[in-house]
Parts: C-alpha cells; structure tokens; sequence
C-alpha cells in the first residue's frame, strides 16, 4: 500500500474515531456537564487531524468532495459553539450543534476515498474563498440556534439577541470577503468574475437577504423580526449549499 491510501485510511479512521465521540457528546450535551468545553475541544483537535491527515494524503487542501465539505461545515460548527461556550442554554448548544452533527453524519454517505483537486482548484483564492463560506455559514447556523433559543428561554432573550446580531454582522463580514476571493478564483478558473451558475446566483441572494437583516435595526418595529429572519436564513443557507448541489447543479458543486 502507498503512503497516500495509507494515510487516507488513518483519515477515515479517524473520521469513525470522531464519530463515536460526537455520538457521545450529542447524548451527554443535554445535561449541564462542566467538561463540555475540553471535550468538545478535544474532539475538534481531533477531528481538524483527521482533515490534515486527508490533506497530506492528496497534498492539498482537503476539499475536493463532498465528504471533505460536508466534514469542512461540520468542524466550522463546532468551533462557532467553542466560542459561544458560556452559553448555558441546552436549547441553543444542541441546535448548533445538532446541525453540525447532522453534517458530520451525512458525510459518511460520501465516498471517502482519494479525491485530487481538479486543476480549477489549484488556485491560493479557492483556499481563501472556501474556508471563509463556512465561517460565515457557521455564523448564521449560530444566529438560527440563538432565534430557535430565543422563542423558548425568554429570560436570556438579551444574550441571545446580541448572538443573532453578531451572526448577522460578522457572517455577512466573512461573506463578503469570501465572495471577493470567489470572484478572484472564477476569473482564474473560468476567466470571469460572475457567472450566471445557481450557487453563485445563490450566493448573491444570500447576500442581500443578510444584508436586509442588518438594516432592520434602522426600523423599530421591524426588530421584532430578527429571530425570524434568522431562521429563514438558515433555510435560504441549505438552499445555498445543499440545494444547489443536489436539487439543482452547479459547476460549484463538490463531487
């Protein structure tokens, strides 16, 4: 055996390694556990090793498929809940992460095996562009889990409003950088900035819809609508992501 099928079988193995310790901690999350914070970063470390494991194995950047991205989205959730950790809500640490639990799940229905990049990849603005997409996505799954939270613990309504807004501010911050780099990478590899494709068609809906999110403090009564607003951009956000490879097509779309 190669070093290359070598080292992409540690990564699988470290995949199913990291799927029996997210199982657990799916089960144990509901319970006010004091160690939630440094198990869960040591799942993370563990599972950012599998994707640098896989990455070695193809030397590149591990994402080239669907099993890469749905991994990539996966592990952007999990550091955003990292970061919110204080937040003793169950309601809103199990929205996170159950989305992101779902994508790890769902990666396994991929094919794991070796997946170089195509040559269209090959660019330092598709290894800007990626990453950045799924911050800014984790940042709106981030805001859905505070709204969802909002409705049913009403005495934190505050913490959780200052987490919707936050989603909406820095992902469309990210987003906006990342649309940039996407831009730069389409001329590259398709030697246009826009293309009339459906996830980038998508991407700009997304876009405005967040950007109109933003304005709705300029509008007292509109204000009310943020939770809302927050979980139907997470619908608009699978639309985006999933919708567009699945339902759709797109020369975005990851094998």
């Amino acid at each position: 055996m190669d070093t290359a099928n070598l080292l992409n079988q540690t990564s699988v193995g470290l995949y199913w390694l990291c799927f029996i310790a997210y199982s657990v901690y799916w089960g144990l999350g509901f319970t006010r556990w004091k160690l939630r914070f440094p198990v869960l970063l040591g799942m993370v470390v563990l599972h950012g090793a599998t994707m640098a494991v896989r990455g070695i194995s193809i030397e590149y950047f591990p994402l080239t498929n669907k099993f890469e991205s749905f991994n990539a989205f996966a592990v952007a959730t999990f550091i955003i809940l990292l970061f919110y950790s204080k937040i003793e809500s169950r309601i809103y640490r199990m929205s996170l992460f159950g989305v992101g639990y779902g994508f790890f799940v769902a990666a396994a229905l991929f094919p794991k095996g070796l997946s170089y990049a195509p040559p269209l990849m090959i660019t330092i603005w598709y290894v800007l562009h990626v990453p950045l997409s799924f911050f800014c996505y984790a940042m709106w799954v981030s805001a859905m889990a505070a709204a969802v939270a909002r409705y049913f613990v009403p005495d934190e309504k505050k913490t959780f409003d200052q987490v919707i807004d936050s989603g909406f501010q820095y992902g469309l911050v990210i987003f906006s950088i990342s649309m940039i780099f996407g831009g730069l990478w389409g001329y590259v590899a398709w030697g246009s900035y826009f293309l009339w494709d459906a996830k980038v068609v998508w991407s700009v809906i997304i876009w405005f819809f967040y950007a109109t999110c933003l304005h709705l403090d300029y509008w007292q009564e509109a204000k009310r609508y943020k939770p809302a607003m927050a979980i139907l951009g997470f619908i608009i956000l699978l639309m985006t992501y999933v919708g567009t490879s699945f339902l759709i097509g797109s020369s975005h779309s990851f094998r």
